[in-house]
């Protein structure tokens, strides 16, 4: 089965890309596809960053924000992103360096009030719109060349969304790059992004480029436009309505529009590669940007941090070892030397053994 039929689009710094259609499209396919994060079934094409084949740090140089806003209920907002900072910022940085960028981040999307508040599991700490906002900043810590978002105004109110949308517009106008799957936003949502990608069912493309051409380039194919409409709604309507007789994939392979895509990108990969023909960065060659040595010592900071604040797991923990003493001390107390005190000797010793690899795997599984 095809998922995604010949896309192509660029995504340019200092602009908002909206990846849009209906439910099947491909949209969430195609964004794993471009932060290559699929590792099933065949990919053909090319993905190109800066007009160069993505280097092994690529994964770790962009960051990616998904659907579920996934964190650790123990920390506070500023240990979460000094987290992502220390692990994920290049390793040429000092940690002084990398501190004080997240103090960067954390005033370009105020979170001041709450940068030491604990997280929380979700509706008993963090709301809704906070949560989505710390998922954003993690990532951005990592100071990344390209940001990938999967519907971040997904289970917002319009309010909230509005601040996101605001959000990703302040970061934009910074240089960032910023790709985002959205599904059926308001009209000033929609009029907040630069260039839109639209498909159809299958993964084929209908329309790209700027969104404030997107009613010129329908009006053109003879579709009415109303102007009192949602465009975002309206699109997805004329795109997947019932008539059958007009393929908005083949209008758009025909089109002047994709043609100048084209072109347009071929510049891109040409200008960009010129500029980068004599550059190196030694970032490059490291998977990982922290060393091991690094990761250890901040994960382990983590752990203990974890375990120390979840009260309720840690005194079940202590109430389990200390049952478990005070059980075999007293079922064995002041034994002999026969072979039957022998035997009770080695039950006891097994029951330690039995009891703590299953504890370990709990504290090692602990989230």
């Amino acid at each position: 089965m095809q998922l995604l039929d010949h896309v192509s689009g660029y995504c340019r710094a200092g602009t908002i890309t909206a990846l849009m259609g209906s439910s099947g499209a491909g949209k969430t396919t195609l964004m794993d596809v471009l932060a290559a994060r699929k590792s099933e079934g065949v990919i053909t094409g090319e993905v190109k960053l800066n007009g160069q084949t993505l280097p092994v740090s690529f994964q770790r140089t962009t960051g990616y924000c998904e659907q579920l806003d996934v964190h650790l209920p123990q920390a506070t907002v500023r240990e979460a992103l000094e987290f992502s900072a220390l692990l994920r910022q290049p390793r040429s940085l000092s940690e002084k360096e990398k501190l004080k960028y997240v103090d960067t981040i954390i005033d370009l999307l105020e979170l001041e009030d709450i940068a030491d508040a604990i997280i929380g599991e979700p509706g008993a700490g963090l709301g809704v719109e906070q949560r989505k906002r710390l998922t954003i900043g993690v990532e951005l810590v990592s100071r990344p060349s390209l940001l990938f978002l999967d519907e971040p105004t997904s289970g917002l109110d319009g309010q909230s969304s509005y601040v996101i949308v605001g959000f990703l517009r302040k970061l934009a106008a910074a240089g960032q790059a910023i790709l985002c799957t959205i599904h059926q936003p308001s009209a000033s949502l929609f009029a907040g992004f630069d260039m839109l990608l639209l498909l159809k069912g299958g993964g084929k493309t209908v329309y790209f480029g700027p969104t404030k051409t997107l009613p010129e380039y329908f009006q053109r194919h003879g579709v009415e436009w109303p102007a009192d409409k949602n465009p975002a709604e309206h699109m997805i309507d004329i795109v997947s309505g019932d008539d059958h007789t007009r393929d908005w994939a083949v209008e758009w392979l025909n089109s002047e529009e994709r043609r100048q895509m084209m072109i347009d990108i071929e510049q891109i990969n040409k200008s960009a590669a010129a500029s980068s023909a004599h550059t190196s960065d030694v970032e490059d060659d490291y998977e990982f940007a922290a060393t091991a040595w690094t990761q250890l010592r901040v994960v382990t900071k983590r752990a203990n941090v974890q375990i120390y604040r979840n009260v309720v797991y840690t005194r079940n923990k202590f109430i389990l070892h200390v049952a478990t003493g005070l059980i075999s001390g007293f079922s064995w107390f002041q034994i002999g030397n026969s072979l039957q005190d022998l035997q009770n000797r080695m039950f006891s010793v097994f029951m330690f053994v039995f009891i703590a690899p299953g504890v370990m795997v709990q504290v090692s599984a602990r989230p």
